[in-house]
């Protein structure tokens, strides 16, 4: 079963592909600028019964299988992820916790400033979740594309990537460039950007503001 069609039950050329946004909206000024809000995602349980996933962004290959995949997945205990070859997984908690990934011969430790990284070609498991947490969950085909995951907590400006995610996990941003007037971002809203090549500054506006940067890129030849 592929990554399209295992997505809701885990938990996460143009004309060759397809992308896909859920509840969010073009930004009819502003070319290759969505808005996005997590909020209005209706959410999808997960086949074991150990949480639900919001599907925010996807795009799928010419195979009809999903190149990557960002979701909101919220955890209500411990849980086993379903294995996925091929895929490269980030995991970042958006609510103020951490959350403990394990493995065979180890474990992971993701925090909200900290994501964590890991191969979804390995068995992983949750521990110690005691109250429901919500993680932001990007998937990326290691085939096709490959995403840096980064938590900003200060003021920086950045070049984006072809395809480009900002998503306010707490306080307040405000977003903009020379080419798109000041976008102020609350938790759980953000801007989904493609084929952007201006610079844009990143601010926060509130204390303890914390800012999820997505990445993606094609994958290195």
């Amino acid at each position: 079963m592929t990554l399209a069609h295992r997505a809701a039950a885990t938990g996460p050329g143009r004309s060759a592909a397809s992308a896909h946004a859920a509840g969010g909206h073009a930004a009819p000024h502003y070319p290759g600028v969505r808005f996005v809000d997590c909020t209005r995602i209706a959410p999808e349980a997960w086949a074991n019964g150990a949480g639900v996933t919001r599907m925010i962004a996807r795009r799928a290959g010419a195979d009809g299988d999903a190149d990557w995949r960002i979701s909101l997945a919220t955890l209500e205990g411990s849980a086993r992820f379903s294995q996925f070859p091929g895929i490269d997984r980030t995991l970042v908690p958006v609510d103020d916790a951490s959350v403990e990934l394990h493995l065979q011969d180890g474990h992971l430790i993701a925090l909200p400033t900290q994501p964590a990284h890991f191969p979804g070609d390995l068995l992983m498991w949750t521990s110690g979740i005691v109250r429901p947490t919500h993680v932001l969950n990007v998937m990326t085909r290691r085939a096709a594309c490959r995403a840096a995951v980064v938590v900003t907590t200060h003021s920086r400006r950045i070049t984006p990537a072809p395809t480009h995610l900002l998503i306010c996990a707490a306080g307040q941003w405000h977003v903009g460039s020379a080419l798109l007037s000041t976008q102020t971002l609350v938790p759980l809203h953000g801007l989904w950007l493609e084929g952007r090549g201006e610079e844009l500054d990143l601010r926060p506006a509130a204390p303890e503001s914390r800012l999820i940067s997505i990445a993606i890129e094609p994958a290195a030849p």
